[in-house]
């Protein structure tokens, strides 16, 4: 009688007969190719050692902290030793839990124990992440968080730096209540014999016109100066320089916002991605290591029959 399954047996799928001259029972070994039991027991005890190694680690580096004697440790190093503790940690916690999990399997083919060891690890970190989704979100996800709040303050920053601007350009309530009170005004009033008051209320009148652009844009302008020579009592020529003057320190003032907000955005992208690819390496890095060990389980096993049949 033939040891294979028949090829259309309904559990050839499922299980597989794997011939040893080194089984106790004095037959065939057969075992399912994957055990989500044993998967799970990995899983288990991937979680329970990271948590462990975690407390362990929270535990030195807090007892590293002497405010009195001065001999805190600054936040940068504190950042690089907890990174490379957890990555340290989340590694043997893997390893370790893939391995048990290759083991309880009963499973006698390296690769067998290589997909046991990435299942465990994949489940291990899915359930991680929805366990410390908070936690996720704040360290893995930060840098694209970190793009949106500065992004946000950036456009925040042109939004101040822009202020004077629209003020100055009568978009505020109280220069709308103005322009409607100078409605009743005479039409080109004599600087000369205008109030600061009614002054000011026809600079902001015509810096809406000014703003806007357009045909009307010039003598708008020319408004402003002429009223500005009549109130400050100087020469055109002294009263169009100074209005030049606070245009070029008003559009700097927008050109430096704006560029400083470029600037954060550029950086915090580059943070981004720097984030991004740290986070590939080490869920990377964790794959590898918890395929070593359902390998390494699987080696361990073969071995350790071999040596029960000599």
């Amino acid at each position: 009688m033939s040891d294979k399954p028949a090829f259309g047996s309904s559990t050839a799928g499922a299980t597989t007969t794997v011939e040893t001259a080194a089984v106790l029972s004095g037959g065939a070994h057969t075992h399912r190719r994957i055990s989500w039991a044993a998967i799970f027991g990995g899983v288990v005890l991937v979680l329970v050692i990271q948590l462990l190694l975690s407390t362990l680690g929270a535990g030195i580096g807090l007892g590293t902290v002497n405010v009195n004697a001065g001999a805190t440790p600054d936040a940068g190093n504190l950042s690089i030793g907890a990174g490379i503790w957890w990555v340290l940690s989340s590694c043997l916690a893997l390893f370790l839990g893939s391995y048990v999990a290759a083991w309880l399997a009963g499973i006698e083919i390296r690769f067998d124990g290589v997909l046991h060891g990435l299942v465990t690890w994949g489940i291990a970190t899915l359930l991680t992440l929805y366990l410390l989704t908070s936690a996720i979100g704040a360290v893995i996800g930060g840098g694209f968080s970190a793009l949106g709040s500065v992004t946000s303050a950036a456009g925040s920053g042109v939004s101040d730096a822009a202020k004077p601007l629209a003020q100055a350009a009568g978009v505020t309530p109280d220069l709308v209540q103005q322009q409607a009170q100078a409605f009743l005004q005479p039409t080109n009033p004599d600087p000369v014999a205008m109030s600061p008051q009614d002054a000011q209320k026809e600079v902001a009148k015509n810096l809406v016109t000014y703003g806007r652009g357009g045909a009307d844009a010039p003598s708008a302008k020319e408004r402003i100066i002429n009223i500005m020579a009549a109130q400050l009592k100087i020469s055109h020529d002294d009263a169009a320089k100074r209005f030049d003057d606070a245009q070029a320190k008003l559009q700097q003032t927008k050109d430096q916002a704006v560029q400083t907000a470029k600037n954060a955005a550029d950086a915090s992208a580059a943070a981004a991605s720097k984030a991004s690819f740290a986070a590939f390496a080490v869920l990377l890095l964790g794959g590898i290591t918890a395929a070593i060990g359902g390998s390494l389980a699987v080696q361990r096993r073969l071995q350790t029959t071999q040596h029960a049949v000599r």
